[in-house]
Protein backbone atom coordinates (compact mmCIF):
# COMPACT_ATOMS: atom_id res chain seq x y z
CA UNK A 1 0.00 0.00 0.00
CA UNK A 2 1.35 3.49 -1.21
CA UNK A 3 0.94 5.99 1.76
CA UNK A 4 1.04 9.72 0.88
CA UNK A 5 4.03 11.64 3.00
CA UNK A 6 3.46 13.85 4.99
CA UNK A 7 4.12 17.70 4.74
CA UNK A 8 7.19 18.90 7.42
CA UNK A 9 5.77 22.76 7.45
CA UNK A 10 7.85 23.85 10.10
CA UNK A 11 10.90 23.22 7.72
CA UNK A 12 9.25 25.29 4.71
CA UNK A 13 9.39 28.26 7.68
CA UNK A 14 12.33 27.78 9.53
CA UNK A 15 14.04 30.48 10.25
CA UNK A 16 16.67 31.62 8.37
CA UNK A 17 20.59 32.83 10.87
CA UNK A 18 19.27 36.31 9.62
CA UNK A 19 15.72 35.79 11.12
CA UNK A 20 17.06 34.40 13.97
CA UNK A 21 19.18 37.17 15.14
CA UNK A 22 16.40 40.08 14.72
CA UNK A 23 14.26 37.38 16.96
CA UNK A 24 16.74 37.46 19.42
CA UNK A 25 17.83 41.23 19.09
CA UNK A 26 14.10 41.83 19.76
CA UNK A 27 14.40 39.94 23.01
CA UNK A 28 17.57 41.97 23.74
CA UNK A 29 15.63 45.23 23.44
CA UNK A 30 12.52 44.05 25.22
CA UNK A 31 14.54 42.96 28.21
CA UNK A 32 16.97 46.24 28.40
CA UNK A 33 15.52 48.88 26.61
CA UNK A 34 11.71 48.75 25.82
CA UNK A 35 8.82 50.68 27.84
CA UNK A 36 5.82 48.92 28.77
CA UNK A 37 2.69 50.22 27.40
CA UNK A 38 3.89 51.24 24.13
CA UNK A 39 2.74 50.84 20.66
CA UNK A 40 3.72 47.07 18.84
CA UNK A 41 3.78 46.93 14.81
CA UNK A 42 4.13 43.04 14.51
CA UNK A 43 4.11 40.79 11.29
CA UNK A 44 6.14 39.75 8.23
CA UNK A 45 8.40 42.13 5.65
CA UNK A 46 5.41 44.37 5.10
CA UNK A 47 5.50 45.12 8.98
CA UNK A 48 9.41 44.65 9.27
CA UNK A 49 9.88 47.35 5.81
CA UNK A 50 7.55 50.28 7.71
CA UNK A 51 8.44 53.80 7.72
CA UNK A 52 6.89 53.81 10.97
CA UNK A 53 9.44 56.31 12.54
CA UNK A 54 8.69 59.10 10.16
CA UNK A 55 5.25 57.96 9.80
CA UNK A 56 4.21 57.84 13.21
CA UNK A 57 6.26 60.67 14.80
CA UNK A 58 4.06 62.97 15.44
CA UNK A 59 1.79 60.41 16.81
CA UNK A 60 4.48 59.70 19.51
CA UNK A 61 5.17 63.10 20.32
CA UNK A 62 1.70 63.78 21.10
CA UNK A 63 1.27 60.56 23.12
CA UNK A 64 4.46 60.11 24.67
CA UNK A 65 4.33 56.54 23.16
CA UNK A 66 7.17 54.97 21.98
CA UNK A 67 6.25 52.33 18.93
CA UNK A 68 8.35 49.51 18.07
CA UNK A 69 8.55 47.54 15.03
CA UNK A 70 8.77 44.08 15.95
CA UNK A 71 8.50 42.87 11.96
CA UNK A 72 10.80 39.95 10.61
CA UNK A 73 10.71 39.73 6.45
CA UNK A 74 9.66 36.07 5.91
CA UNK A 75 8.08 35.55 9.20
CA UNK A 76 4.73 32.47 9.40
CA UNK A 77 2.08 32.78 11.91
CA UNK A 78 4.11 29.34 13.54
CA UNK A 79 7.34 31.31 13.55
CA UNK A 80 5.43 34.40 14.69
CA UNK A 81 3.58 32.72 17.70
CA UNK A 82 6.57 30.98 18.79
CA UNK A 83 8.61 34.36 19.66
CA UNK A 84 5.58 35.78 20.28
CA UNK A 85 5.91 36.06 24.17
CA UNK A 86 9.80 37.37 23.96
CA UNK A 87 9.49 39.92 21.17
CA UNK A 88 5.98 41.40 22.10
CA UNK A 89 4.55 40.63 25.14
CA UNK A 90 6.95 40.57 27.84
CA UNK A 91 6.66 44.40 27.49
CA UNK A 92 2.80 44.00 28.15
CA UNK A 93 2.06 46.66 25.34
CA UNK A 94 -1.18 48.92 25.12
CA UNK A 95 -1.52 49.05 21.45
CA UNK A 96 -0.37 45.71 18.56
CA UNK A 97 -1.12 46.18 15.43
CA UNK A 98 -0.65 42.59 13.94
CA UNK A 99 -0.26 42.00 9.82
CA UNK A 100 0.58 38.19 9.30
CA UNK A 101 -0.43 35.26 7.09
CA UNK A 102 0.63 36.15 3.45
CA UNK A 103 4.15 33.82 3.72
CA UNK A 104 1.62 31.29 4.80
CA UNK A 105 0.51 31.08 1.19
CA UNK A 106 3.51 31.73 -0.28
CA UNK A 107 4.92 28.62 1.19
CA UNK A 108 1.56 26.30 0.88
CA UNK A 109 0.63 26.32 4.63
CA UNK A 110 -3.13 24.54 5.15
CA UNK A 111 -5.61 27.81 6.26
CA UNK A 112 -6.90 25.74 8.87
CA UNK A 113 -3.24 25.54 10.75
CA UNK A 114 -2.83 29.15 9.68
CA UNK A 115 -6.29 29.76 11.44
CA UNK A 116 -5.01 27.98 14.66
CA UNK A 117 -1.98 29.75 15.27
CA UNK A 118 -3.93 32.64 14.55
CA UNK A 119 -6.46 32.16 17.09
CA UNK A 120 -3.54 30.73 19.51
CA UNK A 121 -1.45 34.26 18.95
CA UNK A 122 -5.28 36.23 20.35
CA UNK A 123 -5.66 34.01 22.96
CA UNK A 124 -2.34 34.36 24.59
CA UNK A 125 -2.24 38.31 23.82
CA UNK A 126 -5.57 38.35 25.35
CA UNK A 127 -3.98 36.02 28.83
CA UNK A 128 -0.96 38.17 29.02
CA UNK A 129 -2.60 41.36 28.51
CA UNK A 130 -6.32 41.20 28.75
CA UNK A 131 -6.74 45.45 28.31
CA UNK A 132 -4.13 45.38 25.26
CA UNK A 133 -5.90 47.33 22.41
CA UNK A 134 -5.48 44.47 19.30
CA UNK A 135 -5.94 45.68 15.91
CA UNK A 136 -5.94 42.50 13.16
CA UNK A 137 -5.21 43.87 9.42
CA UNK A 138 -6.50 42.12 6.68
CA UNK A 139 -3.81 40.58 4.60
CA UNK A 140 -3.14 42.92 1.71
CA UNK A 141 -4.28 42.27 -1.71
CA UNK A 142 -1.20 41.40 -4.16
CA UNK A 143 -0.87 42.08 -8.01
CA UNK A 144 -1.08 38.87 -9.93
CA UNK A 145 0.17 40.46 -12.97
CA UNK A 146 3.52 41.63 -11.10
CA UNK A 147 4.43 38.04 -9.40
CA UNK A 148 6.32 35.29 -10.81
CA UNK A 149 4.10 32.72 -12.58
CA UNK A 150 4.66 29.94 -9.93
CA UNK A 151 3.70 32.48 -6.95
CA UNK A 152 1.53 30.49 -4.85
CA UNK A 153 -0.49 33.70 -3.56
CA UNK A 154 -3.71 34.88 -5.02
CA UNK A 155 -6.01 37.74 -3.98
CA UNK A 156 -8.62 34.97 -3.85
CA UNK A 157 -6.97 32.54 -1.23
CA UNK A 158 -6.27 36.09 0.32
CA UNK A 159 -10.07 37.18 0.33
CA UNK A 160 -10.70 33.76 1.87
CA UNK A 161 -7.92 34.09 4.69
CA UNK A 162 -9.31 37.67 5.59
CA UNK A 163 -12.99 35.98 5.94
CA UNK A 164 -12.02 33.51 8.52
CA UNK A 165 -9.69 36.16 10.61
CA UNK A 166 -12.90 38.67 10.32
CA UNK A 167 -14.96 35.92 11.90
CA UNK A 168 -11.29 35.36 14.96
CA UNK A 169 -11.80 38.95 15.61
CA UNK A 170 -15.08 39.18 16.61
CA UNK A 171 -14.83 35.60 18.45
CA UNK A 172 -11.85 37.26 20.68
CA UNK A 173 -12.97 40.85 20.59
CA UNK A 174 -9.83 42.12 18.59
CA UNK A 175 -10.28 45.33 16.07
CA UNK A 176 -10.14 44.70 12.32
CA UNK A 177 -8.73 47.20 10.24
CA UNK A 178 -8.81 45.85 5.93
CA UNK A 179 -7.49 48.28 4.01
CA UNK A 180 -8.21 45.89 0.73
CA UNK A 181 -10.35 48.54 -1.00
CA UNK A 182 -8.01 51.50 -0.41
CA UNK A 183 -4.94 49.45 -1.40
CA UNK A 184 -6.54 47.49 -4.44
CA UNK A 185 -7.67 48.21 -8.30
CA UNK A 186 -10.63 47.97 -10.24
CA UNK A 187 -9.44 44.29 -11.17
CA UNK A 188 -8.98 43.51 -7.04
CA UNK A 189 -4.65 43.68 -7.50
CA UNK A 190 -2.33 45.54 -5.52
CA UNK A 191 -2.37 49.27 -7.22
CA UNK A 192 0.56 49.51 -9.28
CA UNK A 193 1.65 53.12 -7.81
CA UNK A 194 1.79 51.50 -4.30
CA UNK A 195 4.02 48.91 -4.81
CA UNK A 196 7.47 48.06 -6.66
CA UNK A 197 7.14 44.02 -6.81
CA UNK A 198 3.78 43.50 -6.32
CA UNK A 199 3.59 42.06 -2.67
CA UNK A 200 5.45 44.76 -1.06
CA UNK A 201 4.15 48.23 -0.77
CA UNK A 202 5.72 51.79 -0.55
CA UNK A 203 5.58 55.36 1.62
CA UNK A 204 3.65 56.18 -0.18
CA UNK A 205 0.43 52.82 0.97
CA UNK A 206 2.13 53.19 4.77
CA UNK A 207 1.26 56.80 4.56
CA UNK A 208 -2.66 55.45 4.02
CA UNK A 209 -1.92 52.78 6.32
CA UNK A 210 -0.85 55.14 9.17
CA UNK A 211 -3.79 57.77 8.63
CA UNK A 212 -5.73 54.94 9.24
CA UNK A 213 -4.50 53.15 12.04
CA UNK A 214 -3.71 56.12 14.08
CA UNK A 215 -6.94 57.07 15.09
CA UNK A 216 -7.82 53.49 16.62
CA UNK A 217 -4.27 53.47 18.92
CA UNK A 218 -5.21 54.48 22.77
Amino acid sequence: MLFKNKVNYSALTQYSGEMTTKKNNYTLLNKKYALKNQTVLLGDSITDFFNYYELFFDFCKSSGQAVYNRGISGDTTDRLLERLYDNVLSIEPKNIVLLIGTNDIGRGLPLSMTLENVEKIMTDTKKACPDVNFIVEAVYPINENMRDKFEKRSNKKIKEMNNEFIKLCEKHNCIWLDFTDKLKDKDGNLKKELTYDGLHVNAQAYEIITENVIPLLK
